[in-house]
C-alpha cells in the first residue's frame, strides 16, 4: 500500500503472486526485511519478495503437522541476528520445535522447545517469550534450565559434516587435536566440554572409530587456560567433529580448533 494523495490517498500493488504463508503469525519484521515461513517454503521481502535458500528444509518440513500450521510462530532475537520459528512437530498438536535463520551469517540451525509468544529485548534486557506450562522465560540469560526446579543443566553441542582429503580418494591418519574453545560467561568452577573425533571408510557407512576427550578450563589467569592437545590414533576417509555439553553452570563458544592429519593410502 502506498499514499497517492487526493482523491483515492492510497493505492494498493501487488507484489508477488503464487506464494504461501503457514500462519498468521509466522512473518517477522527486521531491520528493512520482512521473513516468513510458508507451506514448504521460507520467503524473504526485500523490495520483491524471494525465497530463502535452506538447508534444513527437508528436515523441518518432513517432521511438521499441516493440520497445526496456522499455531506456527515467529521471533526476532536480534542480539544475534536470529529469526526463530517455533513449530509442531509431525506427531504434536502443539508447539514443541524451532528452526531458526541466522541472517547475518546466513546459516540455519534447529532444535526441540515449546515457545508460543516472544517479546525481543528493547523495553526489558532480555528477550521473554511464553511456553504452554504457563510460564514466561528469559533468554539469554543464566547457562540452565530455569523450567525445573532446581534447573538442569542444557544439553548443547555442535557437529561439524564429514572432512576428507581432496576428493576422498585416499583415507586420512588423525594425530592429534588441538582444542579452542572458550568458556566465558561460565558459572561452574570447572568447565568442561567433549570434543569426539569420528572416522568413517564410506560414505553410506557407520562410524567405525570414535575418540571422545573432555577439554576443561583449569585456570582464567593471566589468560584463560584449558586442555591444550589430545593425541589420537584413528584412521578413516571422511572424519567428522563434535563438540558438546551436558554440565550445569556451563557456557561455551567454539573457537578453530585444528586437527594434525597425513595422507594414509587408499587401503
Amino acid at each position: 500500500m502506498q499514499y497517492l494523495g487526493p482523491p483515492f490517498t492510497f493505492g494498493i500493488s501487488m507484489i508477488s503472486e503464487n506464494i504461501t504463508i503457514a500462519s498468521p503469525l509466522s512473518a517477522i519484521a527486521v531491520d528493512d526485511m520482512v521473513m516468513w515461513m510458508g507451506e514448504q517454503e521460507f520467503y524473504i521481502y526485500s523490495g520483491q519478495v524471494q525465497r530463502l535458500p535452506c538447508s534444513v528444509r527437508a528436515y523441518v518440513f518432513n517432521d511438521f503437522n499441516q493440520d497445526q500450521a496456522e499455531k506456527v510462530t515467529a521471533a526476532v532475537n536480534s542480539s544475534f541476528s536470529e529469526i526463530w520459528w517455533f513449530y509442531p512437530s509431525a506427531n504434536s498438536d502443539t508447539i514443541d520445535k524451532y528452526v531458526v535463520y541466522n541472517y547475518q551469517e546466513q546459516v540455519w540451525y534447529y532444535g526441540n522447545m515449546t515457545r508460543t509468544a516472544w517479546i525481543d529485548r528493547g523495553i526489558g534486557q532480555y528477550p521473554v517469550a511464553a511456553s504452554t506450562d504457563g510460564y514466561l522465560y528469559y533468554h539469554e540469560f543464566g547457562t540452565d534450565d530455569g523450567s525445573v526446579n532446581p534447573p538442569a543443566a542444557i544439553s548443547s553441542y555442535i557437529e561439524s559434516s564429514q572432512m576428507s582429503i581432496g576428493a576422498g580418494d585416499n583415507f586420512v591418519f588423525l594425530s592429534k587435536l588441538i582444542p579452542d574453545v572458550t568458556f566465558d560467561g561460565s558459572t561452574s568452577p570447572s568447565p568442561n566440554v567433549d570434543f569426539t573425533l569420528e572416522t568413517r571408510r564410506f560414505p553410506g557407512a557407520d562410524y567405525n572409530q570414535t575418540t571422545s576427550s573432555n577439554v576443561i578450563r583449569s585456570s582464567t589467569v593471566p589468560v584463560e587456560q584449558f586442555t591444550d592437545q589430545v593425541r589420537l590414533r584413528m584412521r578413516g576417509r571422511s572424519f567428522a567433529l563434535k563438540i558438546e555439553s551436558d554440565n550445569t553452570g556451563v557456557e561455551w563458544r567454539l573457537g578453530t580448533p585444528r586437527v594434525e592429519l597425513r595422507p594414509d593410502g587408499r587401503r
